[in-house]
């Protein structure tokens, strides 16, 4: 047979074929995958809806009452997976994915039943707060008053706060319509309270039960410092000394216990602690055992002085069996009868300088008469210790700006459906003195209220005089002078002047210029019946 051109074209592609089909004696084509079977697919399908059923089944049973909005959004985004894993279960029959359907609906219906009652519970709970709020605002709100500016009025609404004489209790006096009744108020060493804007928060309490009486106080308390090494046998002398107290055989006797050398048989009150005596009043006795088989002598007592850990030995007086201790207006007082020592644990530990005694405070106090009797409160600022009063009669000019934060206690109270919100705040607070005319003025804002939350309130302290000891009060800050008064916005509404405020410019700086300014306001809004009394405590802005 004659071959052409043609059967030679033909014939080549017939090769090229079957050398790309590996045909011609070479390897054979790999295998197709045919992928899962019918009965793979619905079981991987029936797992994933098994596990989406498990867990909206796990889900919905954590909806109570007392669920938080999140469980009870995992528990809806469950519900909807589930119904998610049946949809996609193309493989399974359709009669099972009907039972499943069914199952996550009745959990759907027990998620609902969960939810209903979870609502009536807050709806419930809600109007019980409500209830509660408004009959603490009703009893609050008659019960809030200015300050008066001294202790000694007796009428109703009379009422006053202050540090007393030696500066260790406040002393709330409140008028009754005949006389003014005093209430002294002993810090309360076991309950925490927070700084505000950097100065430190005290609860003080009347410890004889009756009437509680307590105060929240803010102090700007210096931090304290490290001073020398505690001691030695060989301390040296003068300020440049490298360790503060002589001791002998490792040991601080009476006669040294208020400097290197010293005579006067005295451990410095101030100085003195005790582990665990949280006492804030009266007398800690510290007794030997008894019985005493072994004749012990002495009594150990774990405590510090002077900031360094150790142990105090007493030895009691002759005839006795104990040793006491009496609470001072800072530390304790160790009775002179006893023979008293103290051990530091680390003789090279750095003494620390004891805390400033001497600073302005403020704050707020309630009193509540016996058997939910009326409340009467209102708030106060003083200084502790040493005045810090100041003399700027020299000051010509110039401007201060000071800033820190204030407290008190308000009461908004409606009985035709307005607010009732009730208890006590804290604030930022601004004053702006003027050296040049003598004024002053401020602002209380960036409120919150007594359930943690923020307040849309401001208080205007409205521009007054002060004098050249630093008297805030009327045009000139003399005695004779009427306080100005505030204004107080709620949520941008304006109520109408109303209320007073005054205070003092404290503490000279060596510029001449007060370092701190503190005072107590009282305020009035209208609309809602609100009353507000607080006070104040700002450090000059350097």
């Amino acid at each position: 047979m004659k071959l052409t051109l043609k059967h030679a074209i033909v014939a080549f592609g017939v090769l090229t074929i079957l050398a790309a089909c590996g045909g011609g004696g070479g390897d054979t084509p790999a295998p197709v995958d045919p992928g899962p079977t019918l009965e793979e697919r619905q079981a991987d399908q029936r797992d994933a809806i098994e596990t989406a059923i498990g867990t909206a089944q796990t889900a919905v049973a954590a909806v109570d009452n007392d669920s938080t909005n999140a469980e009870v959004g995992a528990a809806d985004s469950a519900i909807v997976a589930a119904r998610s894993a049946i949809a996609a279960a193309v493989d399974v029959p359709a009669a099972e994915k009907s039972a499943n359907t069914g199952t996550v609906n009745a959990l759907a219906s027990r998620l609902t039943a969960a939810k209903n009652a979870r609502q009536m519970a807050m709806d419930d709970a809600r109007d019980a707060a409500d209830a509660a709020m408004m009959a603490l605002a009703a009893k609050l709100y008659p019960g809030i008053y200015a300050p008066a500016a001294d202790a000694t009025g007796t009428e109703v609404g009379d009422v006053h706060a202050a540090y007393n004489a030696d500066d260790s209790a406040i002393v709330v006096t409140i008028g009754d319509g005949t006389s003014a009744n005093a209430n002294n108020l002993s810090e309360d060493k076991k309950t925490m309270v927070a700084d505000n804007h950097g100065w430190k928060g005290k609860r003080y309490a009347d410890p004889a039960g009756g009437p509680m009486v307590e105060a929240v106080v803010y102090s700007n308390v210096e931090a304290p410092t490290q001073g020398r090494k505690f001691g030695s046998a060989e301390p040296g002398t003068g300020e440049t000394r490298a360790f503060e107290y002589m001791l002998v055989n490792g040991v601080l006797n009476a006669d040294n216990a208020d400097g290197v050398g010293a005579t006067d048989n005295v451990f410095v009150a101030a100085r003195v602690g005790f582990t665990n005596v949280t006492r804030t009043a009266g007398t800690e006795t510290f007794s030997l055992p008894s019985p005493n088989p072994n004749d012990v002598g002495a009594i150990n007592i774990p405590g510090s002085y002077h900031g360094v850990p150790g142990t105090y030995k007493c030895v009691p007086a002759a005839g006795t069996t104990s040793c006491t201790a009496s609470v001072a207006a800072s530390g304790f007082t160790l009775s002179t009868a006893d023979t008293w020592t103290f051990t530091p644990g680390n003789a090279n530990a750095m003494v620390t300088e004891m805390t400033d005694s001497a600073y302005a405070s403020y704050g707020w106090w309630i009193h509540k008469a016996e058997n939910d009797g009326d409340f009467t409160a209102s708030a106060f600022h003083d200084f502790k210790g040493t005045a810090g009063t100041v003399d700027i009669a020299d000051l010509v000019g110039g401007t201060a700006t000071y800033m820190g934060g204030a407290t008190g206690k308000y009461a908004l109270h409606s009985t035709t459906g307005g607010t009732n919100d009730a208890g006590h705040f804290t604030a930022s607070a601004m004053l702006e003195a003027d050296f040049e005319d003598d004024m002053i003025m401020g602002t209380i804002d960036n409120f919150m209220g007594a359930d943690g939350m923020s307040r849309n309130w401001s208080v205007e302290l409205m521009e007054q005089g002060f004098s050249s000891t630093g008297q805030i009060l009327g045009d000139d800050g003399s005695d004779g002078g009427t306080a100005k008064m505030t204004k107080w916005t709620i949520d941008g509404t304006t109520a109408d002047a109303a209320g007073s405020w005054s205070g003092n410019l404290r503490e000279e700086g060596s510029d001449g210029v007060p370092k701190v300014v503190t005072g107590t306001f009282y305020s009035e809004f209208g609309r809602d019946a609100g009353k507000m009394v607080g006070a104040f405590g700002a450090n000059k802005d350097d």
